[in-house]
């Protein structure tokens, strides 16, 4: 069922918010429906129309005209016409031999009689694929009803004559194609909008803060758009560019502050639900977010299954984590890997254990957590889906603080339900929700577009030369050399 506040149902920016998300789907059953309409229609054989028009005049007194026989004269013609479509007009059509192919019903078929309002006028109507012959069917109806009326009529004051006789058109009355083709889109729109609407009924996926309210209450920290590129798995912003990326990872780092003041935090989980809905990458320009501010920062790669972060800053991953838990000696200088920042240590996973849950929920982790804690300002750990393995829930406990990340339009609530009541199980804090991979052209992502565009960074308090701007190149280099010798 789709994720709905009562709100949001009745704001018209909701379907306006509908109508975008669709186009797509109204405009191609639009077109499609027009497409199908303008193909039979062309199939159909064309019909041509023709009409021959019959005056009744009744009159009491010949040369003389009075209301009376006005209104007599209109109810007569009513009744003529009932009488012109009656078999005995139709057989004297067909006895003449003219049109031997057709019989009564099918020439009943093929004729219209209307009666002109307020008037004593008849107008008979044949249709035909041929105009010829729809203009001499309309003609001998007219010729033989007339012809029978007239040697019929008891008295003389009664006529019917023919004012004016069919001829050939040159345009079909149907199929019209410009008709068709207009019913057809309209039809096709409204199908397009209703299967719009039940799709979205029947999606649960969280799209906009208003589902994370509706799912899990918990403040949005962040929005971040798709990125523009997506050949790689991990997605880093790219220094002293100015993109959308970069301002929304500011101030995901400027609220994940402002969240954790007067608080103690010197462990932040970064996880999602199921995979690929971009923890990694969350988890890595979050850190170099901070560590651009001067704090020291340790980013570990702690999904041991299926490491990525050493490809985001294009290393090996021969050493790293369980290198260090497998380490006698007090130094970790040699297990960080180089950083884009002076202030960012990376900790890759390292050679991937057969046991890795055992490893992470191992007291020898929960020492180097501590080690890493006495030397820097913050550690952030990647970790694996909470839904796939046990391993985040492990993480999740010893962290001080946890963020959730969600791939907007493809996580489902129920997913969303289910990584929170696991870590809720953990007694994990749950900061907030990072929603990852918005629809580009959404209120939060025009705004960091705008906020890029008019020279605006995270890092722009920073003045150029600042130390911060050194790249990182292993524990050779300042700050991040003395850190790492003391861990």
């Amino acid at each position: 069922m789709a994720i709905q506040t009562p709100e949001s149902r009745t704001e018209l920016s909701g379907y306006l918010v509908l109508v975008r998300r669709w186009w797509w789907l109204l405009i191609a059953g639009a077109a499609l429906a027009g497409l199908a309409a303008f193909l039979v229609t062309r199939t159909i054989t064309p019909m041509y129309s023709a009409s021959a028009t019959l005056l009744v005049d009744l009159t009491q007194q010949p040369g003389t005209v009075v209301y009376n026989d006005i209104l007599a004269s209109e109810r007569l013609t009513k009744t003529y016409g009932e009488l012109i479509t009656q078999r005995p007009v139709l057989e004297g059509v067909l006895s003449g031999g003219e049109f031997s192919d057709l019989t009564v019903g099918g020439l009943r078929k093929n004729l219209d009689v209307s009666i002109t309002r307020d008037t004593q006028l008849l107008k008979i109507s044949a249709t035909d694929e041929d105009p010829g012959q729809a203009a001499r069917l309309a003609n001998a109806v007219a010729t033989t009803f007339v012809e029978q009326q007239n040697a019929l009529s008891v008295t003389r004051s009664s006529t019917v004559s023919i004012v004016e006789s069919a001829e050939p058109s040159s345009s079909p009355v149907s199929p019209n194609l410009r008709l068709n083709i207009l019913l057809a889109v309209a039809v096709g729109f409204i199908l397009a909008g209703g299967l719009a609407l039940v799709l979205e009924y029947l999606d649960d996926t969280v799209k906009t803060p208003d589902d994370v309210k509706a799912v899990a209450d918990l403040p949005i920290l962040g929005e971040v758009g798709r990125w523009r590129s997506q050949k790689d798995e991990i997605h880093m912003v790219k220094r002293g560019e100015r993109v959308a990326e970069r301002e929304a990872y500011g101030m995901l780092r400027t609220n994940v502050r402002f969240s954790t003041l007067g608080k103690s935090m010197q462990v932040l989980l970064v996880t999602s639900a199921n995979a690929s809905e971009g923890k990694s990458t969350t988890a890595a320009n979050l850190a170099a977010a901070i560590a651009e501010t001067g704090k020291k920062v340790v980013l570990v790669d702690a999904d041991l299954r299926r490491p990525s972060l050493h490809r985001a800053f294009g290393l090996e991953n021969h050493t790293g984590l369980t290198t260090a838990l497998l380490k006698d000696t007090p130094g970790l200088g040699d297990v960080f890997r180089p950083a884009p920042y002076a202030s960012l240590l990376l900790m890759t996973s390292g050679p991937l254990p057969p046991n890795p849950a055992e490893l992470l929920d191992w007291e020898g982790f929960d020492a180097l957590l501590e080690r890493l804690k006495r030397d820097v300002d913050l550690v952030v750990l990647d970790s694996p889906p909470v839904l796939v393995v046990a391993d985040a829930r492990i993480l999740a406990a010893k962290a001080d603080a946890t963020i959730l990340v969600i791939d907007s339009g493809r996580t489902r609530a129920g997913a969303v339900r289910k990584a929170l009541q696991a870590l809720t199980t953990a007694n994990a804090t749950v900061l907030g929700v990072v929603l990852n991979k918005v629809r580009r052209g959404s209120r939060a992502y025009d705004y960091y577009e705008y906020s890029a565009a008019s020279g605006g960074s995270y890092s722009n308090t920073k003045p150029a030369s600042s130390k911060l701007e050194e790249p990182f190149l292993g524990p050779a280099s300042g700050d991040a050399k003395e850190s790492a010798e003391a861990a």
